[in-house]
């Protein structure tokens, strides 16, 4: 065998020896290294940058989650038990948390109890600003706002006491520069009253004080409907708010 015919072996890869030291690939030989798939420093910089905001996406729902648990605990404690017994640790204990965890999230009771006052304005502002939006008829629009009000209360019976039957004082409680949706909930009443009046709909007075009306009005409703739903049932919460709304709006008519 002459040196031009020496089959050599290595790394399990077999080569022609050219008789220079050099192996010469056969036609259809391949070079391993050249095939396998390249890693750059880029795309192992991008994976990992998306696994950092995936874990971190991850513990802000987590955070959101537990805020969540906190401020049911809070809310259904308080309605329970009433301000002097209710207490963090109360939380802490309904949720399985430690008593520390809650202070991480809130300086005190206070601070908690508003969070969800807060919350609770939130969400009702949107349901104010949904029916005001629904119609462009000024008297259509009060009685839909009249709706969305007691609408509102029935279904989120803890924040509504809340909001208009235990803490009312939150209401103009400014604290930590948060957006206070409290008072704009009540300005989407107030537009719509003015409205009526501009429209000539409404007698023309003092737009707060005829605000004030339909709110007495419609919190009424809602606060006869939470007193007892066994005896004021939802049907007879919808009878009588059809029955005021037709009450307020003749005696409203200029």
């Amino acid at each position: 065998m002459t040196a031009d015919d020496a089959i050599v072996i290595k790394s399990n890869t077999v080569t022609h020896d050219d008789g220079g030291g050099c192996a010469a690939r056969r036609p259809g030989d391949t070079d391993m290294a050249s095939s396998r798939p390249k890693t750059t420093k880029t795309s192992r910089t991008t994976q990992a940058e998306r696994l950092q905001a995936s874990s971190q996406q991850r513990r802000e729902q987590q955070k959101e989650n537990l805020r969540g648990a906190i401020l049911a605990a809070a809310g259904e404690l308080f309605l329970e038990q009433g301000y002097e017994a209710f207490s963090m640790r109360q939380v802490a204990e309904r949720i399985g948390y430690s008593a520390t965890t809650i202070y991480r999230y809130y300086e005190d009771k206070d601070d908690l109890l508003f969070a969800i006052v807060h919350d609770g304005f939130t969400e009702f502002q949107r349901a104010l600003v949904a029916a005001a939006e629904s119609t462009a008829d000024p008297i259509e629009r009060l009685v839909a706002l009249g709706a969305a009000y007691v609408r509102f209360g029935m279904d989120n019976p803890v924040h509504y006491r809340l909001m208009f039957m235990q803490r009312f004082d939150f209401v103009f409680d400014q604290r930590k520069a948060r957006q206070q949706p409290m008072i704009d909930s009540f300005n989407v009443l107030q537009d719509a009253v003015a409205s009526a009046m501009d429209a000539g709909a409404m007698q023309r007075g003092d737009v707060e004080r005829h605000s004030q009306v339909v709110w007495a009005l419609v919190h009424g409703i809602t606060a006869l409907g939470l007193a007892d739903r066994g005896r004021f049932t939802a049907d007879d919460v919808d009878r009588t708010l059809e029955i005021a709304m037709k009450m307020m709006v003749r005696g409203l008519r200029p």
